[in-house]
């Protein structure tokens, strides 16, 4: 039971040069530098002004020096003056600017927003609610894990990328434990253990970590073979989403580190012998109970008759671990990126009904 995980492959195809990274150390480096470098002030959005300096727009307020806003945070700032972005980058910059100051002063009054400033722009405009989880404090950690082993950056791809990405707007990390396989005499060979980890720090995106086991990794940075996927997110809003974070973090990869060949194998073990139920009908009926959206009717019926003619690979389809190989053969071949991930999980989400 496996599928293709493209995550770090996308990321490896669209990243520019000077947002790689060859190791932790550096992308920590990068990161840190980010981190000193900013300055984040809660303002009133009535009280914010946009003026035009050559082709770039400059955001200041009173006692705010203000710098000129990048391409993300241009649109945060459209998107809160409820200004079209697309239709204002058609306009000269001194029209552009009267548009969003018009929409700035439409804002109630007790609306604050909290301007990221960077080095030479302004990084991010978000709420005031949001909560920002640092890049800088999510690489120091990675760090941490790496000298304590057997955590490592990605294999190197065809261009020597090792999985490590950082740039003003997010960061990317894949890092995997070689050293201790689990299955190495079963079907298909064995498996190792990955993660992915990402992060926004200017609101492009949550915080999110994405656990598998999987046989190997290509020359693009494609996971072949991927099984056991398990993912959780920390949204960028509420009291210290940092901390919770780091927690969530240290508490799945700990599990991962820290397991045993022979508990993973005894895991899976359980998923190969755990019957859902005595007949075709009684595991659709168990499954339906589940209520996971991306398991439709057709897929359940489809992913039951798939594990059938798989017997002597994934075992009984009526096992915890045959049906959910269904599922994730029907993953592999749909044809967008979010509906194979939620499919993925869905198996997973079969899978736990061995614990």
């Amino acid at each position: 039971m496996s599928t293709t995980l493209t995550n770090a492959n996308r990321q490896w195809e669209s990243r520019p040069a000077d947002e790689r990274f060859a190791s932790l150390v550096d992308m920590d480096r990068a990161a840190r530098s980010f981190r000193t470098s900013a300055t984040v002030n809660e303002i009133m959005a009535n009280a914010l002004t946009v003026s035009a300096r050559g082709d770039d727009l400059v955001l200041s307020a009173r006692g705010f020096e203000g710098a000129a806003l990048n391409n993300y945070s241009f649109n945060q700032l459209a998107a809160r003056a409820k200004a079209p972005a697309a239709y204002l980058n058609t306009l000269p910059t001194e029209i552009a600017a009267d548009c969003l100051n018009h929409g700035l002063q439409r804002v109630a009054d007790d609306k604050a927003l909290q301007i990221l400033s960077g080095s030479s722009n302004i990084r991010a405009v978000t709420s005031d609610k949001y909560s920002r989880i640092w890049n800088a404090d999510i690489t120091a950690r990675l760090l941490e894990l790496e000298a304590r082993g057997p955590w490592q950056p990605a294999p190197a791809a065809f261009d020597g990328s090792r999985g490590l990405y950082l740039g003003e707007r997010d960061m990317f990390a894949f890092l995997v434990d070689n050293e201790r396989r689990i299955f190495e005499t079963g079907p298909g060979g064995g498996l190792s253990r990955g993660f992915f980890v990402s992060n926004s720090e200017v609101g492009d995106a949550s915080f999110s970590i994405m656990t598998f086991f999987y046989e190997y990794v290509c020359g693009n940075h494609r996971v072949w073979g991927a099984q056991g996927i398990a993912e959780a997110k920390i949204i960028h809003i509420g009291h210290d989403q940092s901390s919770k974070a780091f927690e969530t973090m240290t508490v799945e990869v700990k599990k991962y580190a820290e397991a045993s060949a022979d508990e993973d194998e005894l895991k899976v073990e359980r998923c190969r012998t755990y019957q859902i139920g005595a007949s075709k009908d009684d595991v659709l009926d168990a499954i339906f109970k589940l209520k996971v959206p991306a398991i439709t009717k057709t897929i359940a019926n489809k992913a039951y008759d798939l594990a059938e003619q798989r017997v002597d690979w994934y075992g009984s389809p009526r096992s915890a671990w045959g049906y959910a190989g269904g599922l994730t053969e029907i993953a592999r071949d749909l044809p967008n990126a979010s509906d194979r991930h939620q499919l993925d999980l869905a198996a997973t989400r079969v899978m736990e009904m061995a614990d």
